[in-house]
């Protein structure tokens, strides 16, 4: 079960302990902070990090509206959701306010235990479901940035082989062959590479454990034969398969053949079905 801290702000230390209260009955595992004077609020976020915070509309010296404004201001406590508890200002006038300086959701006053749990759960878990999708897109992000180094570099490499080549097809033919044959290679790989790079980035994101768990159960198959899973658990036939890795069909029912051998299949046994189990 996630551990959040919520950070309580209210200028009245009744309204701070009916919430303490409520949260502490019906949602224990969250780590609750609280402080009446809003003009803390900037200083204790930074320290805490809270998951959430459940802010008073009307206080004296610094309001709700205020308070949401100078946390979008600051770098660490901008991306902190926030709730708008009032009694008062209630309209749909009022809603649009507080949703348009950056409030997440509010709750009404007197708090209903129900309403202030309710809504709190689901801010939290839609903060949540946010900062692993900027996660994973940051992961993204970096993956993608280290093919491109390392595509930049390929490039690279294979120009200058064929500048070499150039020179060599007009002095010496019989060396030219080979040296062609070389970038004839290198370009398959990398193409396999390539048609990899992408698949993987995307498979990864829908079954992110499939691979491990293979592993685990199977820790001798090669890099190639996970790979070979990875597209039949998709459903991918052989043609398929065989183009995206830029080799002959015959070769990949070779493969299969063998795959089936290493994870212990009968001819009865579906291979895209157990692989599915996993």
């Amino acid at each position: 079960m996630d551990k959040y801290k919520v950070f309580i702000v209210d200028d009245q230390v009744e309204n701070l302990k009916t919430m303490v209260d409520i949260f502490e009955q019906y949602r224990p595992e969250y780590e609750i902070f609280q402080t009446n004077n809003p003009e803390n609020v900037i200083h204790i976020a930074q320290r805490i990090k809270p998951d959430l915070i459940v802010t008073d509309w009307d206080m004296p010296n610094l309001n709700g509206i205020e308070v949401i404004q100078n946390l979008k201001k600051k770098k660490e406590t901008m991306e902190i959701p926030v709730i708008m508890a009032t009694g008062i200002h209630i309209t749909s006038n009022d809603l649009q306010v507080a949703l348009e300086v950056g409030a997440v959701d509010f709750v009404r006053k007197p708090i209903d235990p129900i309403e202030l749990v309710a809504r709190t759960h689901s801010a939290l878990l839609i903060s949540k479901y946010h900062k692993e999708t900027l996660a994973l897109k940051d992961h993204e992000l970096t993956e993608s940035s280290l093919h491109l180094i390392k595509s930049n570099k390929f490039n690279i490499d294979i120009t200058k082989k064929l500048h070499e080549l150039k020179v060599l097809i007009q002095q010496k033919p019989e060396v030219s062959e080979n040296l062609l044959k070389t970038i004839i290679s290198d370009l398959n790989s990398r193409i396999q590479e390539d048609s990899w790079h992408r698949f993987n980035l995307s498979f990864t994101n829908v079954h992110k454990d499939f691979t491990k768990n293979l592993v685990d159960q199977f820790p001798d198959l090669t890099g190639m034969e996970l790979k070979l899973c990875a597209f039949i658990r998709l459903g991918m036939n052989n043609k398929d398969i065989a183009a995206l890795l830029n080799q002959n069909p015959d070769s990949i029912k070779v493969s299969r053949s063998r795959l089936r051998k290493k994870l212990g299949l009968d001819q009865s046994q579906n291979l895209e079905s157990f692989l599915n189990s996993f």
